[in-house]
């Protein structure tokens, strides 16, 4: 008998009761933080760590899972407080009474004691190792500062610096808007503190001079720092383009890691023909679920690191005659050297969500980025990480369940207006909702986008709700007329089985941006004012509204279901501005700029939403 496996579980009571679980069929794989999974399932891997545990220091995580370590510690904390295991050494002890008459079980017992005690000397002596290991790190970091202050010539001295390729051939030879080098770091500063952009437009040349205008060209501009290497979360990557960015950028020979969602046979290839680029196809359990997710992380020669969340794909189409909308973080400085992980968070806990995002792929690739991003200072972030994950949740950690907590938690609307602020949800595709709006769209969907603070969970009349998408009439006036709407992948079939939703539906409209002709792949949702003049928050994800990227909630055991990966940043007034309340007048200080018009218009009549069967 395996103790780790098969073991009595202490009742609260204290009686005998004695209850075999059943090993978890995800093993080391287990995402899961509900102390009821903890309680029905065993998980070796864990009862392992805590049987090797000596109760001080650090639990000796073996190396071969260190890419989610802080998946794993969360999961030892649940366990350990809520005493849903016994380490070996104590259940042996509690447990030898009770099977005395079974021999050939306490022989397994005793064995399984004797291989305790020899992994607990093992995880002592590297337990020892590792602390002389990360004295003599320490000490040599702090020599190279004291010897050189120069991050360049630190990470030469280290041996891994790639250098700067200028390009050979000028970028305006290919690319269509190119703006002057140097120039981010202060544009980037101007936009504080929303730090919000939106991707320049190639044929609206009003776009080219708006400092909330944003090239992907610019997002390499070395005055914001020096890279030293990038990963790239995304779903559809065209790499010929990808690295023209870079070539221009004079990155040509950085370490770049992509991971990618949409199958393509120029990116599978990709690591061979370029040995600094590392590509990673995330394949999907459903094929409703898709690796939607746009974020990047930029890590920088001092050590820095910047996030950026975005809803474009990495192709040329997304960047020239689409609205796209952008999160650039300020830069994150690294911490001390003698920072713990957790050091150096944010009010948000923007670090932490970060960590179990990237924790959830249990992709090996990752774990150098993971621990940059535990070296750095989040502390000064002021928007909170929304993401969806795939599985079943029982946790707030992801997709509506997260939005709701944290707008239940933190949302202010003025008492008794509640029902009079409405929805605004913006995005490029629609999903399949069902026969009628409260089986999904107007029921789990809008009542967690639509909680507040001090207000009583449920509402007997629920916000009013406006869907913006763009219909055909919009996607006609588009720069790029018919074409414009190959961002916007919402299926005439799915359409006529569900024509209630006519009444939820309003215009892309975004004169005062001068983006009313670039349709929109952005995806963002907010609460405005009956006046117009205020916002409540403001969400800027890659998530549409569909129960794939937000997830369904299961009736029986009110697990949330997710299929997809997604990612976005939520803005709240008071951990933005300092305020209950964000305005949306043109002349108010520290105005919020929405990417659309407000008031939305309505579909007339005879107005009918784009289908993506008019390009076919």
């Amino acid at each position: 008998m395996n103790t780790s496996n098969k073991r009595n579980e202490i009742m609260e009571s204290n009686v005998a009761a004695k209850r075999v679980k059943t090993e978890c069929s995800y093993g080391e794989r287990c995402y899961r933080l509900n102390p009821a999974h903890f309680r029905e399932f065993s998980h070796p891997h864990l009862e392992s760590i805590l049987n090797n545990y000596s109760g001080e220091g650090d639990y000796p995580i073996p190396s071969t899972m260190q890419a989610q370590q802080m998946l794993i510690l969360d999961q030892l904390k649940i366990i350990k407080e809520k005493g849903l295991y016994t380490a070996a050494s104590n259940f042996i002890r509690e447990s030898t009474t009770a099977l005395t008459k079974e021999k050939d079980t306490n022989r397994d017992i005793q064995q399984c004691s004797h291989s305790n005690e020899n992994m607990l000397s093992v995880a002592s002596d590297q337990s020892k190792l590792n602390r002389n290991k990360e004295k003599v790190i320490e000490k040599e970091t702090i020599e190279r500062r004291e010897k050189n202050k120069s991050p360049v010539n630190q990470s030469t001295m280290k041996g891994d610096y790639k250098p700067i390729i200028e390009p050979t051939r000028r970028p305006e030879q290919f690319l269509k808007v190119v703006l002057p080098p140097g120039g981010m770091a202060a544009k980037h500063a101007a936009s504080a503190p929303y730090h919000i952009f939106y991707t320049t437009i190639t044929d609206a040349r009003e776009t080219h001079r708006q400092t909330n205008s944003i090239t992907f060209l610019e997002i390499l501009d070395r005055s914001l720092g020096e890279l030293k290497c990038s990963l790239q979360i995304n779903f559809m990557v065209e790499p010929g383009w990808l690295l023209a960015q870079y070539y221009f950028a004079g990155y040509s020979g950085k370490k770049l890691t992509i991971l990618y969602g949409d199958d393509c046979a120029d990116m599978k290839s990709l690591s061979k023909k370029k040995p600094n680029v590392d590509a990673h196809y995330v394949s999907m359990a459903t094929p409703f679920g898709k690796h939607h997710t746009k974020m990047m992380l930029l890590c920088y020669e001092d050590g820095s690191l910047r996030v950026i969340v975005s809803t474009a794909n990495l192709y040329i189409d997304d960047w020239e005659n689409r609205t796209q909308g952008l999160w650039f973080s300020p830069q994150c400085p690294p911490l001390p050297a003698e920072s713990m992980p957790h050091d150096g968070e944010s009010p948000t806990l923007f670090k932490r969500s970060l960590l179990r995002y990237l924790h959830h792929y249990q992709m090996p690739q990752l774990s150098y980025y993971v621990d940059w991003v535990k070296r750095c200072d989040f502390s000064h972030i002021n928007v909170f990480l929304v993401a969806s994950v795939p599985g079943s949740h029982f946790d707030t950690e992801w997709g509506i369940s997260r939005i709701g907590a944290l707008l239940r938690q933190h949302c202010f609307v003025p008492p008794g207006e509640n029902t009079k602020w409405p929805l605004l949800a913006q995005a490029s595709s629609l999903g399949s909702y069902g026969k009628e709006p409260k089986l999904w769209l107007t029921g789990d969907f809008l009542h967690n986008f639509t909680k507040i603070k001090d207000q009583p969970q449920m509402m007997s009349t629920p916000a009013e709700l406006k869907l913006i998408y763009p219909s055909l009439e919009n996607v006609k006036q588009s720069h790029d007329d018919l074409l414009g709407g190959g961002c916007l992948p919402y299926a005439a079939e799915v359409h006529t089985k569900q024509p209630w939703l006519n009444n939820y539906l309003y215009q892309w409209q975004a004169k005062s941006t001068y983006r009313n002709k670039a349709m929109p792949h952005i995806k963002s949702y907010t609460r405005v004012s009956p006046d117009n003049k205020m916002a409540a928050y403001f969400l800027l994800t890659s998530a549409n509204v569909s129960k794939a990227a937000w997830g369904t909630l299961n009736k029986g055991n009110r697990a949330l279901r997710i299929m997809s990966y997604e990612a976005g940043v939520l803005f709240l007034p008071k951990f933005i501005i300092n305020q209950d309340l964000f305005p949306l007048d043109r002349n108010a200080a520290n105005r919020l700029i929405l990417p659309y018009d407000v008031p939305p218009v309505k579909y007339t009549s005879d107005m009918s939403p784009w289908v993506s069967d008019y390009l076919t």
